[in-house]
């Protein structure tokens, strides 16, 4: 009888021991989490630091689109950044593309700066405009340019890219900045006939750098040539009808301003003339052509000083006219 009273006890002491097995973990679920950490283990902070890590991964890949955009020579639109670089963090546009800026300049010498809209030639291109409520103050794109100091600009540190050879992009180069400069020496339009008859005076018709890739006349490498500058947005063809016979003008593009621009015209034009001519003479010429004193004159209607220079203009006839009149009288 005591050996079966035993065996009876050692179940229930089992099963104490079990129930205290059990109450343990409850016990230890009941306890506070530790300072940092939440109920899946996870630290604090370690959802800010996945936030970081996707923003850093969109910068970089902000700035090799920006690369790759600028390789080809395409416009970096910001509906492609929202496309292919931020996907469903496009509220952080502005945040991205500043810290991109930042990696651009201190790596690469670099920085994107935003194209100018397309200008209204035409009398139904402006006509279009002033019907459109929503009139279009950017353009909504971008382009890479050099950041690098004045001194450090020189073709020996910025040389042309092998695309796809270092001499056929040094050809190109020099032809869309020849064809440019005719451009803005013409006041900003130019007939395609009379381009025409300039490029055959430089023997582009003969001597391009696609001469081997295009096949048919002479004309068709010089249409093949200023069809690809318009595609890359150097020059900008118009056609107008408005006036009974069609016509056709090109007009500088929007990267031909920014990467060319005035001031690059003036330069050739400087290099091409050299240190012979009168430098004073130069420069009166150049800002006639360019029409810089035209676009000082728009500047300043635009800031409203035009009535200061009106007041001045109707004191000075009064002026005049008081002379007439002692003059006059002293005749009388």
């Amino acid at each position: 009888m005591p050996q079966l009273t035993r065996k009876r006890r050692a179940p229930a002491q089992d099963e104490n021991d079990a129930s205290d097995a059990e109450s343990q973990p409850q016990t230890q679920r009941r306890r506070p989490s530790p300072d940092g950490e939440d109920e899946n283990g996870f630290i604090d902070g370690a959802e800010g630091t996945q936030g970081d890590q996707t923003f850093d991964q969109m910068v970089k890949n902000m700035v090799r689109f920006a690369l790759a955009c600028e390789y080809s020579r395409t416009p970096i639109r910001r509906t492609d950044i929202t496309t292919k670089v931020l996907g469903s963090n496009s509220r952080q546009f502005k945040t991205v593309f500043s810290a991109a800026q930042l990696q651009l300049g201190a790596v690469f010498g670099m920085e994107m700066v935003e194209l100018p809209v397309n200008e209204k030639i035409t009398i139904a291109q402006r006509r279009a405009a002033a019907k459109s409520q929503s009139s279009q103050k950017t353009s909504g794109a971008w382009m890479l340019i050099s950041a690098l100091p004045e001194r450090f600009r020189t073709a020996e540190i910025l040389t042309p890219s092998a695309a796809p050879t270092s001499e056929m992009e040094a050809q190109y180069t020099a032809l869309y900045s020849v064809v440019i400069a005719l451009i803005s020496l013409s006041g900003g339009t130019l007939q395609e006939s009379k381009l025409d008859r300039y490029l055959r005076r430089f023997n582009v018709d003969e001597y391009t750098p696609f001469a081997g890739s295009v096949i048919g006349s002479e004309w068709d490498k010089m249409e093949k040539l200023l069809k690809r500058m318009e595609k890359d947005r150097y020059i900008v063809k118009i056609r107008d009808t408005s006036g009974g016979e069609e016509t056709v003008d090109y007009v500088v593009g929007p990267r031909g301003k920014v990467e060319v621009g005035d001031q690059g015209v003036a330069g050739l034009v400087r290099t091409v003339f050299g240190e012979d001519e009168d430098a004073d003479e130069l420069e009166r010429r150049l800002e006639r052509s360019l029409g810089v004193g035209e676009r000082k004159r728009t500047a300043t209607q635009q800031n409203g000083e035009p009535k200061k220079r009106g007041r001045k203009r109707r004191d000075e006839e009064g002026g005049e006219e008081d002379g007439a009149g002692e003059e006059d009288s002293d005749e009388g």
